[in-house]
């Protein structure tokens, strides 16, 4: 029998946030609405009009250990909550020194955190309250949590779009999920793009306790998937990371975050069909 090429590709695996799903108006969103409300309703200090912008967000996707978004809130609001003055647009520093900040992380950002800004505002108070207004108090409750932090009933996942204009099932190989969200929120991406047919074996969620940039949730997903090379298409540098750890298959850079990556693409169509993946009736 003939064996496959190791270096063909035979499973796509896509990270979601920014791949699948235009999530630029939601996640930084939360962001920015959570390091507002922990400045002024935990902290009691001034809102001034400054506080966490798109450009912010964008510096910290380029470090590996920044995949999870409610991390980037806590990080951000301890920063903020670091400094002795009251307005917020003269405690968290302009985006260049945000970024030049970020360079003394490593892997261990809650230690980073404490050790570097002290814990004013708790973790896990920031993560609820995030959680919060992405899902909203309606999303909110439907998983059986109380509202405790705000009062919303829309949530900002409802600003999410879908960056994919195709269905999985279109796709010509296996086709796998690696991302940091939840599986509840995984189910409002998958539903922004009407994947909410997609196999949940070949998801790799933050439930799994499986983070980027760990290469493990590739290594599971081939091997449910019976593959060996992988086109991992992602967003940031936590992506990249898994990928190069891996070590077998490719990387697809997707969007703007990473802009040194020569292998990049606006959208999965794009870098589908670079990597020669025709979709199912497309030709």
């Amino acid at each position: 029998m003939k064996k496959t090429p190791v270096n063909r590709t035979d499973l796509i695996v896509f990270d979601v946030d920014g791949v699948l799903v235009d999530a630029s108006r939601s996640f930084p969103a939360v962001v920015a609405r959570c390091l507002d409300w922990a400045w002024t309703r935990v902290l009691g200090r001034i809102s001034d009009g400054g506080g966490f912008s798109f450009e912010h967000f964008a510096a910290t996707k380029t470090h590996p250990a920044f995949n999870d978004d409610y991390d980037i809130a806590w990080a951000a609001v301890s920063c903020a909550a670091s400094s002795p003055s009251p307005l917020l647009s003269e405690s968290l520093p302009p985006p260049g020194e945000w970024r030049a900040i970020l360079e003394g992380a490593g892997e261990d950002i809650e230690g980073w955190v404490r050790d570097s800004f002290g814990v004013t505002v708790p973790r896990d108070l920031i993560r609820d309250a995030c959680g919060e207004m992405y899902f909203g108090g309606d999303g909110y409750e439907s998983l059986g949590l109380a509202l405790r932090y705000t009062t919303r009933r829309g949530g900002l996942w409802e600003e999410e779009t879908p960056l994919a204009d195709f269905h999985w099932r279109d796709l010509p190989l296996p086709a796998g999920i690696y991302t940091g969200r939840t599986r509840a929120e995984l189910a409002l991406g998958l539903k922004v793009i009407g994947w909410e047919d997609f196999p949940p074996r070949m998801v790799v969620s933050s439930d799994d306790g499986i983070l980027k940039p760990s290469p493990l949730g590739l290594s599971l997903l081939c091997e449910r998937a019976g593959a060996g090379a992988p086109l991992f298409l992602g967003d940031a540098e936590s992506d990249r990371e898994a990928a190069r750890a891996f070590g077998r298959g490719s990387f697809g850079a997707i969007g703007c975050f990473l802009p040194y990556e020569p292998r990049s693409f606006k959208d999965p169509s794009e870098a589908l069909a670079a990597a020669g993946i025709l979709l199912k009736g497309r030709g």
